[in-house]
């Protein structure tokens, strides 16, 4: 023991003797926790019978030791008594370091304390004097803190959480958990270059690790760099000027900005992973039935309170600023769920929906839109300036497609399905395409309808509407089935179900039932339609054939009028009776052909007469043009033609009698063909009929082809007013006739019979053969006479073969 600590224990003793003697003395304002008396303060509250760390102590030795008159427990008492009555606050005494124990209980050595003993206690004993002082112990104040500074190296200490299980480790260990940059000599002024500082912290952190900035100003040069990716946590970190520090190069800074959580990433490398990744692997069972899971949610509430206020608030943004090239993708914002490909694998059959994403915004006001306010369920936004030539530019896609090209085709049930959660709310308008387009408003040409799909499908009895006001529209009767064309509530338009037209035209004045612009090669093609009426006018219609609707045709007061200007050039009355007043093109009616293979008139049906020009003063009733020919029977077989200068009479193609300019006729052969064809089923009316003054009454001179006109079988040529006259093809053959009886008749063989004689006014001259060829003909008809050549005779055909005929010279 010390000298310093003998002497101080010796007067503590002594002191301890006064107040035996002097027990109504007032207590001492510093007492010393050796003396007797204070033991009855603290010994009940540090000692028990099972506190262990006096389980060598006993009752015992709290008794009155041998040699002692006055036991222990009366001076206690006394000095109890006597320290209540002080003004002082009872003394509780310092625990000496490590607290107490057998060889530093003070009830054990008061009284038989060896020499030893008191200056072990003292040496672990703690003064009044040495709380605070140099090299003394830290004080405590009235809460049990540290009043006085720790100084010194500490890293070995050891310390431990207040958690229930938690060990000691030492306090090194503690702070290299998590680094700060201050530890590597981070000034933080703004003003001293801190950039050596940072990559130092970063060198020996270690791939992922987290390292903080303290509050301050942060000067750099350039910022720390190293492959291995750090987080840094910036606790109110600011530039040198000022400004929110939002990058430290590569790695992710965790930061606030504007009074929010802020995550960033300054630069980048390939291939980096993301500045914030969350996951989430839903691992349990069960759970109740309709609630949603999130790996994240935000809330966003705006209270009545401050509604009145400008300020937008959007809950969520992304904000993608890209100027980059080539073919990589660059998306603001992207969303996908995915069922694997061996879900089904457990064998429990259809699995969950799954959802790209789901947007939903309600009005639960119960009121309508101009009172509640609008509502966007979600706006997509498209901003570029020019032309897109390649279609580049797109508002909205949505691709469908196979989970895979090679696996099974797939199907999916509505490319866009636009409906109402309920039956009673509806649409202002389902699809609104506002705005300027180029191409088309909708496109669908590029698209390929399976199994004959309608590419645009409406329903029955709903309007499909070309204008804001809705009045033009289109609609499917279904009662009828019939397609319309609605103007407001007036039909104008409609197809049936077997293709009938039906149109109402509701603008009198000024409206045009059908207009065909354009070019075509036929403007209006009813070739095959079957039907007896290819085209139907009510009754004062018009049916123009020019442009400006000069020259008309209509039927009107019983007859079919052709109309040029004001005046009625040919008129065709109920019983099929024409006339023509002749007025224009000097009172003659010309028809051009251009169709080399059908005929220019083609008569049909039963009339009494088939082309009447009776009425028409004219020396020419019919003119042919050069080797044009009228053909007597359906055929075009039988026919009459001038042709080489001759008047012809064919068949099939053989010539059977020919007419020169001289009067001399010859008989040889005949042919047939066929033309415009009409159908005349009046019989008390003709067919054709010209009245007034012409050149020519049916001039056929123009016309480009071999038969200038034909007749039906048994049909005739009247040559005179009353039909007495006439020519025509009887069964018989080619015959001219005077009423019912026959005049002429040439038969198919060339043959030509004469009821009459025969009186050429020039004379008769027989054919002419050879000899030869006279003795080669038979089966003549009897009476045949031919001239032959070679004996200059006559020569007659009879019973018994051909006979010469005796000539005699003219006196």
């Amino acid at each position: 023991m010390s000298t310093l600590l003998k002497i101080r224990f010796l007067l503590s003793l002594c002191s301890g003797i006064a107040l035996l003697v002097g027990v109504g003395v007032a207590a001492s304002a510093r007492p010393n926790h050796m003396l007797p008396e204070y033991q009855s303060v603290w010994q009940p509250q540090h000692f028990s019978k099972t506190d262990p760390t006096v389980s060598s102590f006993s009752t015992e030795a709290l008794n009155t030791p041998k040699g002692i008159a006055t036991p222990p427990v009366r001076l206690r008492s006394l000095l109890a008594v006597s320290s209540l009555a002080s003004s002082s606050p009872p003394y509780l005494p310092t625990h000496p370091p490590g607290g107490l124990d057998a060889a530093t209980g003070v009830p054990a050595l008061w009284q038989n304390a060896t020499i030893g003993q008191i200056g072990a206690m003292a040496d672990g004993s703690v003064q009044q004097s040495d709380k605070g002082a140099p090299n003394g112990v830290a004080a405590l104040d009235a809460n049990g803190a540290v009043t006085a500074p720790v100084s010194g190296d500490l890293s070995t200490a050891t310390a431990k959480i207040g958690a229930q299980g938690a060990v000691g480790r030492p306090l090194a260990a503690r702070f290299a958990d998590l680094l700060n940059a201050k530890d590597f000599g981070l000034a933080l002024d703004g003003k001293t270059d801190d950039t050596a500082a940072l990559q130092a912290a970063k060198n020996a952190a270690s791939s992922g690790a987290v390292i903080r900035l303290p509050a301050g100003k942060l000067a750099l040069t350039a910022p720390p760099t190293g492959n291995a990716p750090n987080l840094w946590q910036a606790n109110g970190t600011m530039q040198a000027d000022g400004g929110p520090l939002t990058s430290l190069g590569t790695d992710v800074l965790e930061s606030t900005l504007e009074g929010g959580k802020y995550f960033a990433r300054g630069q980048t490398a390939a291939d980096m992973p993301p500045v914030l990744r969350k996951d989430l692997d839903i691992t349990h069972s069960g759970g109740t039935t309709g609630f949603v899971m999130n790996l994240e949610k935000g809330n966003c509430t705006i209270p009545s309170v401050g509604a009145a206020l400008n300020d937008y608030v959007w809950c969520h943004s992304t904000v993608l600023n890209s100027a980059a090239f080539g073919s990589g993708q660059h998306v603001a914002q992207a969303s996908m769920a995915q069922r694997p490909a061996n879900a089904l694998a457990d064998g429990k059959g259809s699995r969950s929906q799954i959802w790209a994403g789901y947007d939903e915004t309600r009005d639960d006001t119960g009121q309508p839109s101009n009172i509640a306010g609008s509502l966007v369920g979600r706006e997509i936004d498209v901003y570029a300036n020019a032309d897109d030539p390649n279609n580049w530019r797109i508002g909205l896609q949505l691709q469908i497609a196979g989970a895979s090209s090679s696996g099974t085709p797939g199907r999916i049930g509505k490319g866009i399905a636009l409906g109402n959660n309920d039956s009673t709310s509806t649409y202002g308008i389902m699809l609104d395409a506002a705005g300027r387009f180029d191409t088309a408003g909708i496109d669908l040409s590029r698209s390929t309808p399976v199994n004959n799909a309608p590419v645009l499908n409406i329903g029955a009895n709903r309007n499909l509407a070309f204008s804001d006001d809705h009045k033009p529209h289109f609609q499917f009767d279904s009662a009828a089935y019939t397609l319309r064309y609605w103007y407001d509530t007036t039909p104008l338009f409609s197809v049936g179900m077997n293709g009938d037209i039906t149109t109402a035209i509701a603008n009198p004045g000024s409206g045009i039932a059908w207009t065909l612009g354009g070019q075509a090669l036929i403007g209006l093609n009813l070739a095959n339609l079957n039907t007896p009426e290819a085209m139907r006018l009510g009754a004062g219609q018009a049916l123009s054939w020019e442009p400006t609707a000069v020259v008309q045709t209509r039927f009107t007061n019983g007859q079919l009028i052709d109309q040029v200007a004001a005046g009625v050039a040919r008129t065709l009355d109920t019983q099929g009776n024409e006339t023509i007043p002749g007025a224009i093109h000097n009172s003659q009616t010309i028809v051009s052909l251009t169709q080399p293979t059908a005929g220019a008139f083609v008569a049909q049906g039963t009339a009494a007469i088939g082309l009447d020009t009776t009425g028409l003063t004219a020396p020419d009733a019919l003119r042919l043009a050069g080797g044009q020919n009228v053909s007597w029977e359906q055929t075009g077989t039988v026919k009459t033609s001038f042709a080489n200068s001759k008047l012809q009479d064919a068949w099939g193609g053989t010539v059977l009698r020919t007419l020169d300019q001289g009067g001399n006729e010859t008989l040889t052969g005949s042919s047939l063909n066929s033309g415009m064809t009409t159908n005349v089923n009046n019989t008390s009316a003709s067919a054709v009929t010209l009245t007034g003054t012409a050149a020519i009454g049916v001039n056929l001179s123009g016309l480009s082809t071999p038969q200038a006109f034909r007749l039906g079988s048994g049909q005739a040529i009247a040559w005179e007013p009353t039909g007495v006259i006439t020519t025509g093809y009887t069964a018989n053959g080619l015959r001219d006739a005077n009423g019912s009886t026959a005049l002429r008749l040439l038969d198919t063989a060339g043959n030509e019979n004469l009821s009459g004689a025969l009186t050429p006014a020039g004379g008769v001259r027989l054919p002419t053969f050879s000899r030869v060829a006279i003795k080669a003909m038979s089966g003549l008809p009897i009476g045949t006479t031919v001239y032959d050549a070679d004996d200059d005779t006559p020569a007659v055909y009879t019973s018994a073969g051909w006979k010469m005929m005796a000539l005699n010279a003219i006196p």
